[in-house]
């Protein structure tokens, strides 16, 4: 049971962090359409508390998975692989099984219309998601990375043809049986999938080892959840603020496109933790800082794209895609998408604070960010609704973008990402937009002065783009 090593493994990443694109276009295209605003808004509310809640629960198990995992079955310990997994499993389910009630209740609150059969079945969907998580995470850990991402592709794919075969249109009791059913299916199959790693033998760890992994999985939760929440909390405030389901379903496609994208890109940064904390462990401090600054340079070039993509290309898109109905999608997502901009420099320094096992650093960029939510929150969504939400989100982000620049600077990650020249690049483009407006043909040209700066400045070069090739092919 040994890991297996990234770079052998680079092409099917990246066929399932394909799959995953395409089930996420598919489900953000098709599902608006098949349940309307309304019954769409319903739905987002009902996905998001439940991943949030889910998120709460998972007490940093992944981390604790990609940490430890990888020394123990370097070294053939298959016993102490095990043992973790099952430490990790059990408490996942003893916190799942206690937040249940919690769940309900709010589900209860923000869906006043909904029935006790939709509330149950929601409940129930958390339960089983919550504990389907550690059978794909532990393959994180064996860097098995194909196993450990396949479950949110096949999830969206299984869920849309739920949708489409009860009929959930009909009703939110329907859409909240189809969630359910998407739910046990991908814990069955995670069952089959670990069946060789359930054991009841714990001897393998005295007590005192135990409570060390509890309280390093604890800690990079803490932090993790706190990064995660202004991303996950806007349907939730919005739905109890009173905002009507149509805005909660502008707000949660926008956030579900630019989140669907930092999380294609901040996976490259978190499924280096396995090889990274080898490098940590053989004291090879340059390697890991090289592992981590080229990747945010990649990450940080395409956030910048990403950006202007979206002035370029969203109006047509939403036309096109989810029609007339969906046109306020546009003003929120014209602005959570400059949260993709930090996104990728948070996401390196919570990497770097888990595999120099950092923890007060990792806790003090989820407080930073929750506290600007917070704060703009408040400030916002009485007044603006849904754009203020979406505002909400940038500040968070922005909040721990700050703090994790100043506690990657002393390392050599920013100089291996060439920061430097990467804000030298975004100084044009970003004067003509502030200068003559986000038009799709403003935008598109300042994206094609981008591209030009880029390879200009020699962010990036002939060389990267044949590493990238090659990583693509499998060559």
């Amino acid at each position: 049971m040994r890991p297996t090593g990234l770079s052998g493994q680079l092409r099917p990443v990246m066929l399932v962090k394909a799959a995953q694109v395409a089930s996420m276009v598919l489900f953000g295209i098709a599902a608006p359409r098949l349940l309307g605003p309304t019954r769409f808004g319903e739905l987002a509310v009902i996905l998001s508390m439940a991943s949030l809640w889910m998120t709460a629960c998972t007490l940093g198990g992944r981390y604790v998975f990609g940490r430890f995992i990888p020394e123990y079955a370097a070294r053939g310990e298959t016993l102490r692989v095990r043992a973790v997994f099952m430490h990790v499993l059990e408490t996942r389910a003893v916190a799942a099984a206690l937040a249940a009630p919690a769940v309900y209740v709010l589900l209860e609150r923000s869906l006043p219309a909904a029935s006790a059969t939709a509330l149950l079945a929601a409940a129930g969907a958390f339960l089983a998601m919550t504990l389907a998580s550690p059978m794909y995470n532990v393959f994180f850990g064996l860097n098995r990375l194909g196993t450990s991402m396949s479950r949110d592709a096949f999830g969206q794919f299984l869920l849309l043809g739920l949708l489409v075969a009860t009929g959930a249109a009909a009703s939110l009791e329907r859409a909240a049986i189809a969630v359910l059913a998407t739910q046990l299916l991908i814990l069955a199959i995670g069952v089959a999938l670990c069946r060789k790693l359930f054991t009841l033998d714990h001897s393998a760890f005295d007590l005192p080892e135990v409570l060390a992994h509890l309280r390093f999985g604890l800690t990079i939760f803490g932090a993790n959840l706190l990064l995660r929440l202004p991303w996950r909390l806007g349907e939730t405030a919005l739905a109890l603020g009173g905002v009507e389901p149509a805005q909660i379903a502008f707000f949660n496609l926008a956030v579900s496109a630019t989140a669907a994208f930092t999380r294609i890109l901040g996976g490259a940064t978190t499924l280096q933790i396995p090889t990274l904390s080898l490098r940590e462990a053989a004291g090879d401090a340059a390697g890991r800082d090289r592992g981590l600054g080229v990747a945010l340079r990649y990450l940080t070039v395409a956030a910048c794209l990403f950006v202007l993509l979206v002035f370029t290309a969203a109006p047509a898109a939403v036309r096109i895609l989810l029609g007339d109905a969906y046109l306020g999608v546009l003003p929120n997502l014209s602005i959570v998408a400059l949260a993709a901009l930090g996104a990728p420099i948070v996401r390196t320094a919570l990497s770097l604070a888990v595999v120099r096992t950092h923890l007060a650093r990792s806790a003090a960029l989820g407080i930073v960010a929750v506290g600007a939510f917070a704060g703009a929150a408040a400030l916002l969504i009485p007044s603006h609704g849904a754009a203020g939400a979406s505002l909400a989100v940038v500040a968070g982000t922005f909040g721990a973008t700050a703090v994790a620049l100043l506690q990657i600077r002393g390392s050599g990650i920013l100089g291996e990402a060439r920061m430097a020249r990467q804000l030298a690049a975004a100084v044009a483009p970003a004067v003509i937009l502030l200068a003559m407006g986000t038009g799709p043909a403003v935008a598109g040209a300042a994206a094609a002065l981008y591209v030009v700066l880029v390879f200009a400045l020699r962010i990036l070069d002939r060389s990267d783009l044949r590493q990238l090739a090659r990583a693509a092919l499998g060559s």
